[in-house]
């Protein structure tokens, strides 16, 4: 197992966002609490990035927007075969614990860095383990089954040049891998912490790791933040976030 370098995280308060996975009657429930103390919460309709935005202090998904948006479509396949599908995703700037809600995860700024980095020898070892290739969605591959032009938008809305899709693919399927079961990680007080394997030009989907779809077995994990965070969140880029459990 590769270790990589660690930084001890200092809060710096520049960012914060708690997560919580709640079912049908727990969202309504909240919903009535805050409209009560006159707090509105932002509906995402499209990308489900967007409540990771300093801007919306409380924001949620609803369980059919998840394949909405077209862009993102066949990502979010995660999200059909997680434990989580049927639920409303809530992102909040401050806790919620006072409606009785426990966070699924805290989204913190860190100082982490991360150490060797894998090439694409070592990510396709990453793809082929058997953890992967068990728990990926059978529509998360089939990117042949996509209109060339959606790729060829994808990559220009992300930003990203130099490299076709299908190459730029397989970052995208060994840095989800690496949250199943990482090869690239650090170790604190005896845990595994996996991190992402890339920057954020070659990162996809990295809310299915904020939000807890990906590598909820871990109590931790360091996250890059990918171009839709980017472009639909406002996160900086190629920085690494914290991601812990209760």
């Amino acid at each position: 197992m590769m270790i990589g370098v660690y930084s001890q995280r200092k809060k710096m308060g520049k960012y914060e966002k708690y997560v919580y996975w709640l079912e049908g009657a727990k969202f309504e429930s909240l919903r009535l609490s805050l409209a009560k103390e006159e707090i509105s919460m932002h509906e995402t309709k499209k990308a489900v990035c967007v409540p990771l935005a300093k801007r919306v202090e409380i924001g949620y998904v609803p369980p059919n927007a998840w394949e909405k948006y077209e862009l993102c479509k066949r990502q979010m396949s995660w999200y059909r075969t997680s434990h989580h599908f049927g639920r409303f995703l809530v992102v909040s700037s401050r806790e919620l614990n006072k409606y009785g809600l426990s966070h699924e995860t805290i989204i913190q700024d860190t100082k982490f860095r991360p150490g060797l980095l894998p090439g694409k020898k070592e990510k396709l070892t990453l793809i082929k383990q058997g953890s992967y290739q068990k728990y990926k969605p059978s529509k998360w591959e089939n990117i042949g089954g996509e209109d060339e032009e959606v790729h060829d938008r994808w990559l220009k809305i992300m930003g990203v040049r130099g490299i076709t899709y299908e190459e730029l693919f397989i970052t995208h399927c060994a840095n989800h891998a690496n949250f199943i079961e990482p090869l690239y990680c650090v170790h604190e007080n005896d845990s595994v912490v996996p991190f992402s394997i890339d920057k954020t030009s070659h990162i996809c989907s990295a809310c299915l790791e904020f939000f807890n779809i990906v590598g909820h077995q871990f109590h931790k994990k360091y996250v890059v933040p990918c171009p839709g965070a980017v472009l639909f969140a406002g996160m900086a880029p190629n920085r690494y976030f914290e991601v812990t459990g209760p």
